[in-house]
Order: C-alpha cells, then sequence, then structure tokens
C-alpha cells in the first residue's frame, strides 16, 4: 500500500506544479500586457509631441514672415 501512496502524493505534488506554472505563466502575460498598455501609450505620448513640435517650429519661422508662411502653406 505504500506504492499506491506514493503515487497519489507524487501525482498530488504534480498537479500542484503544474497550477504553479500556469499561475506563473498567468502572471506574466498580465505583466506583459501592462507594459504593451504603457509602451502604446508612450509612443502615442511621443507622436502627440512631434506633432506640437513640429507646429511650433512651423510657428516660429513663420511668424512675421509671409515667405515662410507661404512657403509652409505650399507644403
Amino acid at each position: 500500500m505504500q506504492h499506491s501512496g506514493g503515487f497519489v502524493r507524487n501525482c498530488a505534488l504534480t498537479s500542484h506544479k503544474f497550477k504553479e506554472a500556469i499561475d506563473g505563466i498567468d502572471n506574466t502575460i498580465r505583466e506583459l500586457e501592462k507594459t504593451k498598455t504603457a509602451l502604446l501609450s508612450s509612443e502615442n505620448n511621443l507622436r502627440l509631441a512631434n506633432e506640437k513640435t513640429e507646429e511650433l517650429i512651423s510657428i516660429k519661422l513663420t511668424h512675421g514672415n509671409p515667405k515662410m508662411k507661404a512657403k509652409f502653406d505650399a507644403l
């Protein structure tokens, strides 16, 4: 009967380790999703900042300069 007790114990340990591994994978996926969201947000913020920088540059270059304004408008 010792053999079957050991078998049951081994099955229980294996089941527990399997559940721990699945939980670890689930936690990793959640963390990766958080990182992905943060990176996508950063990318969007950089795009917006770049657009604002371009607007500021064109405003500075064209302010009081009708020739430059006409060139930017043509673009």
